[in-house]
């Protein structure tokens, strides 16, 4: 019999916060009465976090511990784990407790009272400069709706849960293919946990391939964005052109040879040019791996 929630938990390098969880676990599941599986997907653990998952013990809950053959990202790893979920209604936790692990009841509650997609975000929360320009663009060009603080957790159910089985996509953030679904949702706010053990391994240069990714695989801003710098630069040039043009046959300016000024219209021309290809790169690059059709991960072994 399929349990009523699977807790999916993608894990890298965390043996330091193994046992903490277990305990949590063992605490909360105690006091609920639905029943539960924990999915543990390790990402490519190069320390003991796998060891650490076997020999723990968790009550009241069936655990599966996905082993992948390497580190496939943090989003590959949660696609990982719905995909050998067994339960219909699934809650994404993090290793390092986010928020209480009490809010699983939360979530599971939203799900049976009808929202397909529950999220929790951040109380009282403001990002940093940087967070709060990305989450001003996520809802301009990608995701109107997007929680402009982030979130914390999130959770689902069985129509999102075929859904994202069915298309599963490389180079993608997940939680941008989950709210893209466009089934109901529903959201709570909680307090935000700082991480007790461990370190947090979402560095800058994860944050920029993220960020790189939610714009090629879901807006068509950038190329947009190109055709109007285009559309401008034209324009200027044409404006510029009939300038002097007219002052020249007007004899209103004199004019002498400059090359400062021809160098800094080349540079920025193929500065422009340059970064125009860049963004048309990126989309070619990912039109390639769709093309090859490679998986999004490798298990290794399911303990």
């Amino acid at each position: 019999m399929s349990p009523d929630i699977s807790i999916v938990i993608p894990a890298h390098n965390e043996e330091s916060v193994v046992n903490a969880l277990a305990s949590a676990f063992n605490v909360f599941l105690a006091s609920v009465e639905f029943s539960a599986q924990i999915v543990f997907v390790d990402d490519g653990s190069t320390d003991s976090t796998v060891d650490a998952l076997s020999s723990c013990k968790i009550d009241k809950a069936d655990v599966k511990i996905v082993k992948l053959s390497r580190n496939f990202g943090a989003h590959a790893a949660i696609r990982a784990g719905v995909f050998h979920a067994d339960a219909d209604h699934i809650v994404v936790y993090s290793m390092d407790m986010p928020e209480p692990i009490e809010d699983i009841a939360i979530f599971y509650q939203k799900l049976k009272e009808g929202s397909e997609i529950v999220y929790s975000e951040r109380l009282g929360y403001r990002g940093s400069l940087g967070s709060r320009i990305f989450a001003t663009l996520v809802n301009k060009y990608i995701l109107p709706n997007y929680p402009a603080n982030g979130l914390i957790g999130v959770a689902f159910g069985p129509k999102a849960k075929r859904e994202l089985n069915t298309n599963v996509e490389n180079n993608s953030s997940f939680f941008f293919h989950l709210f893209q679904l466009g089934f109901s949702r529903a959201s709570f706010e909680v307090e935000y946990q700082e991480r007790s053990a461990g370190s947090s391994k979402w560095t800058f240069n994860k944050k920029l391939k993220l960020l790189i990714d939610c714009f090629v695989m879901f807006s068509f801003a950038p190329l947009r964005l190109i055709s109007a710098i285009g559309f401008l630069l034209a324009a200027f040039g044409f404006l510029y052109a009939l300038g002097i043009l007219i002052a020249k046959v007007f004899n209103l300016l004199q004019f002498s040879a400059g090359y400062p000024t021809l160098i800094s219209v080349v540079l920025i021309g193929f500065g422009i040019t340059l970064l125009s290809l860049g963004i048309i790169s990126e989309y070619l690059v990912r039109t390639l791996e769709a093309s090859r059709n490679r998986p999004t991960f490798i298990v290794d072994e399911i303990l």
